[in-house]
């Protein structure tokens, strides 16, 4: 049986978060992404292409949260649909480990989808190395942290 790739990239990201626990807001403060993306062409698209896969990932993992129950979309305007911004944006480092592949063309692999992988289970991860909690539904909103936290004191006490 083959698989439907030959070429695959690789990446390991970290999320320096801080908590509010009185409020459960969740900040990225920093944020660093290393990559096997095979050999680097062009290193400004690379960045490029890493930080915006960063950014949506942070968005998916914090604040967009697309609602749909029993197969019908109940998140129906962008007015309601949260998406990162600049003002969002921790100081993102990224990179590259070139990794020349052989069988990919001029060496490389790829990078458009890499850098998006990343960003939820490192941010959940910043969350339960901070706070001892692990929230199992994206986004995790302020709202999610706060309750997690709550119920975690509730256990404690």
């Amino acid at each position: 049986m083959e698989i439907p790739h030959q070429i695959f990239s690789y990446g390991t990201h970290l999320a320096l978060i801080e908590v509010d626990e009185l409020t459960g807001e969740v900040e990225v403060k920093g944020y660093l992404a290393v990559s096997d993306c095979g050999k680097v062409i062009n290193p400004q698209i690379f960045e490029q292409q890493i930080q915006g896969g960063i950014v949506q990932g942070l968005g998916y993992a914090l604040c967009e949260d697309f609602i749909v129950q029993n197969g019908e979309v109940q998140t129906k305007s962008l007015t309601t649909y949260i998406v990162p911004t600049s003002l969002d944006v921790p100081d993102l480092e990224s990179i590259p480990v070139e990794i020349e592949e052989p069988s990919g063309p001029f060496g490389l692999k790829g990078v458009g989808e890499i850098a998006m992988d990343g960003p939820l289970p490192a941010v959940a991860n910043a969350i339960a190395d901070a706070c001892g909690i692990r929230i199992f539904r994206s986004p995790m909103t302020s709202e999610r942290v706060l309750k997690a936290l709550n119920e975690k004191e509730e256990t404690t006490s």
